[in-house]
């Protein structure tokens, strides 16, 4: 968005005043999902914002030219102000993560604005800084018992929804049956007399799990909401992998994306607005991470000695390694454990690709920054502060974002309002969660009387992903693709690891996860660094990397 203070008949006229009445103090006032450019012409500069929870991305890169900016890093690269390269001491941040930790991206000099800040450009090409939202980082906790913070959280949810439901277009709620989704149906349904009530979208695939239809359809029926049933064809995902790679832009590695962006595409066609869950696990403790499993449990109150002592035994058994030292460690520190939860590799793949990629930085780096920054609350709050400004921005915000935009439609989050995140974080995680570490217990709480009882006793299920069948039948594909002689991840990436990740179909899906992130890498790398396509792709993948027509039959090569 890029304001000026001409006037105008655009809604967002009221920037520009702003800004001249409060000046960069005005960021605080604003309330919701934003990326905004306002050109000073008085003082000569340029400020430029991005939204508190950064749920609207920024990329920004100084060049001998001046600053090139925007919403997406493709915009930034297709300035050609730049000779775009990667930073490999950004690549096992993406691999271990499948985002890169912020400030940084893959491309060296490109840098993504921190949610809750703002930058000034001057004329001279200085350039400022600063941060105006972030959690407090010294406890506001408020003295409340669970009854209390359920009834708050009600009514600040009740009250957010309300302001998310405003639009001049059909809005939409993407109800999966789950507590996130269901509340604000609740919510959505106590405002249905302001306006249009909205639709009820839920997405079905054959490989998915029924449940979801039947709470989601319950529910609706017991709140008198229209619902819809979509049959999501996820389509021809080998087919569709240059496009993928293209809405995925930075990228974001979660093969979830491709089920959100086929949501997207079929949602389209009812509503233009669609309102999601994302941010009610960060803030009401929905993650399994935030406790312990009843094994881990139970090793983690044994004495350090006997810790030490039944390590060998139980490693490759029943417990990893990895999360044996993490559990190690969990009373004094949730570093390394929550560390452990958000990798995608072994501590040993780790050591195995920084080897080969020489200068790569640490990339749970900002998590412990976070720890140490926000010592002062709770452990199991901590963590949920640690994925609230790095999981959700970085990863599920992005996706969701990428996904919903490619596909014209506008994604909102409202979970993610100002009063209602500063009220989640004055609960302590013992109040929020409970002794025995009740996901959700107060949002629970706060929908059981809208609400069957069944949606509140089902298990969390996380966006599903059709990749894991892809790999079924196109292992021989992703060879072709990740062993061919111009192939970026064969260039920088050991191929011993490479082989054996990709040797066989049992291989290939105990590194599902993994894989997709080499393959959406030599995809972007292939389109935006190589070939320097920004349009929107109109290839198939065959045409991209050059595949024999009727698939490929290429061996993994030999160590030769």
């Amino acid at each position: 968005m890029v304001v000026t203070s001409r006037p105008t008949t655009s809604d967002t006229e009221v920037l520009p005043h702003l800004y001249e009445e409060h000046g960069t103090d005005m960021f605080r006032m604003l309330n919701g999902m934003f990326v905004i450019c306002l050109i000073d012409v008085t003082r000569q500069q340029v400020v430029i914002a991005r939204d508190q929870f950064g749920v609207k991305q920024l990329y920004y890169s100084k060049t001998a030219c001046g600053m090139a900016f925007g919403s997406e890093l493709k915009a930034v690269l297709a300035s050609g102000l730049f000779r775009p390269e990667v930073d490999p001491t950004t690549l096992l941040s993406y691999l271990t993560l499948f985002y890169c930790p912020e400030p940084r991206t893959l491309v060296a000099g490109v840098r993504k604005l921190p949610s809750g800040s703002w930058m000034r450009l001057g004329l001279e090409g200085q350039v400022e800084i600063q941060r105006y939202y972030e959690v407090p980082p010294t406890p506001r906790l408020l003295d409340i018992d669970q009854e209390e913070a359920a009834a708050e959280t009600r009514r600040l949810l009740w009250r957010s929804v309300g302001l998310q439901l405003q639009a001049d277009v059909p809005v939409g709620i993407s109800l999966s049956g789950g507590i996130d989704s269901s509340a604000i149906a609740c919510a959505a349904t106590s405002h249905a007399s302001r306006g249009a009530a909205p639709l009820a979208l839920t997405i079905h695939r054959p490989d998915t799990d029924r449940d979801e239809v039947t709470s989601a359809r319950e529910l609706c029926r017991r709140l008198g909401m229209a619902h819809e049933v979509l049959e999501v064809p996820i389509g021809d995902l080998l087919n569709e992998l240059p496009l993928l790679g293209w809405v995925s832009d930075e990228p974001v590695a979660d093969p979830a994306i491709y089920s959100q962006f086929c949501i997207a595409r079929v949602a389209a066609r009812s509503v233009k607005v669609l309102l999601g869950g994302a941010g009610g696990d960060e803030l009401f403790g929905g993650y399994g991470a935030y406790g312990l499993s009843k094994k881990y449990a139970a090793y983690n109150v044994l004495p350090n000695i006997v810790q030490r002592k039944l390590r060998p035994f139980l490693i490759g058994k029943s417990m990893a390694e990895d999360s044996l030292d993490a559990v190690m460690t969990y009373r004094d520190s949730r570093l390394l454990w929550h560390s452990w939860t958000k990798s995608n590799m072994t501590l040993r793949e780790q050591a195995t690709l920084s080897a080969g990629l020489p200068g790569s930085r640490n990339p749970f780096e900002n998590f412990g920054a976070i720890f140490e920054r926000y010592k002062r609350y709770d452990a199991v709050t901590q963590q949920m502060i640690v994925d609230f400004q790095t999981y959700l921005p970085e990863q599920i915000l992005t996706m969701m974002d990428r996904a919903t935009m490619a596909a014209s439609i506008e994604g909102r989050v409202p979970f993610l309002d100002g009063p209602l995140v500063d009220f989640a974080f004055a609960v302590s995680g013992s109040t929020k969660m409970g002794m025995a570490c009740e996901g959700k217990r107060v949002l629970k709480r706060a929908i059981s009387g809208d609400v069957i009882r069944s949606i509140l006793k089902r298990k969390k299920l996380g966006m599903p992903s059709p990749f894991v069948s892809f790999l079924t039948r196109h292992i021989e594909t992703i060879r072709a693709i990740v062993f061919a002689r111009d192939s970026y991840v064969r260039s920088v990436l050991p191929q011993d690891w490479l082989r054996d990740i990709t040797a066989n179909e049992r291989n290939a899906r105990a590194n599902f996860r993994v894989l997709y992130a080499i393959l959406t890498l030599e995809i972007w790398h292939k389109l935006f660094l190589r070939d320097r396509e920004y349009s929107r792709p109109e290839m198939q993948t065959a045409d991209l990397f050059e595949l024999p027509v009727g698939g490929p039959s290429n061996p993994i090569p030999s160590r030769c």
